[in-house]
């Protein structure tokens, strides 16, 4: 009787978690489906807790009762009315919890089975996998867009009119000020010349902008442009190098010579 009752529900809870992640892919995208699904499986599952503990709870009560009547001759109660072998089986079921569990754990592979593999309702460890691959290789994405991984060791000038026009922009909204908008000084020095105080060239500059020089009024850029755009005005500043602003600052600093392309005529020689 009971192994009957316990397939019924089994049957029922099988066909409503099945019902309910159809719907589920069936209803409109704004539904909070998920919810839906939950608050069925969660009723679902105290129903069948609740049936399974009153099942256990009468049968114990049966169990009593028959070790109360037959315990004058519990041999002849309790014993099954078949033997094999000259051997006889007592009707001595597993306790009640320990047959909740094994029950309990045949329903859960189920709505398990149900939910992972037949409705696809669930993500599986390896649509996750997938998922989080496709987050890392966007957030990489977007730190190769800002420049995230461009430094003062690795940063090369741009030659790109995209680059060097964005870098202009930069230079007008942040440098004119200092500068001069074509770069002739003013408080800060000539961009113009060949004499550099804190040293030419890509890397230099780069640097230069990107940790300032406060000593002489000069803010660090890094927390207000992202290294990209540090890139870009770096570029565009030495775009300026032998034009002819309007009023010249005097030459400030040393003559700059790139001493890696020193080496590399003197290879070539």
């Amino acid at each position: 009787m009971i192994k009957k009752v316990f397939i019924g529900i089994l049957t029922v809870v099988s066909l409503t978690v099945t019902a309910s992640s159809l719907y589920a892919q069936t209803a409109k995208p704004e539904a909070p489906t998920d919810t839906y699904v939950y608050l069925i499986l969660g009723a679902l599952l105290f129903t069948l807790a609740v049936l399974f503990a009153s099942i256990m709870i009468f049968e114990a009560g049966e169990r009593k009762v028959r070790k109360i009547t037959a315990a004058a001759t519990v041999e002849g109660a309790m014993l099954l009315d078949h033997e094999y072998d000259g051997i006889q089986e007592l009707d001595n079921p597993a306790p009640a919890w320990f047959q909740f569990l094994f029950y309990f754990t045949i329903a859960f592979a189920i709505i398990y089975m149900i939910n992972y593999h037949l409705t696809g309702k669930q993500n599986t460890s390896n649509d996750e996998y997938l998922q989080e691959m496709t987050i890392a290789q966007m957030q990489k994405d977007e730190l190769i867009k800002t420049g995230a991984l461009i430094n003062e060791s690795n940063v090369v000038a741009l030659t790109d009119k995209t680059d060097l026009d964005k870098g202009k922009e930069i230079f007008a909204a942040n440098c004119v000020n200092c500068h001069a908008a074509d770069g002739g000084g003013g408080v800060g020095p000539n961009l113009t010349d060949q004499n550099w105080i804190h040293g030419g060239g890509i890397k230099n500059i780069f640097t230069t902008i990107k940790y300032g020089v406060p000593s002489k009024g000069m803010i660090t850029w890094q927390s207000q442009l992202n290294p990209k755009q540090m890139q870009q005005a770096a570029s565009y500043v030495l775009t300026l190098q032998g034009t002819k602003p309007a009023n010249p600052k005097a030459p400030e600093g040393n003559i700059w010579v790139d001493s890696s392309a020193v080496k590399t005529d003197t290879l070539k020689k």
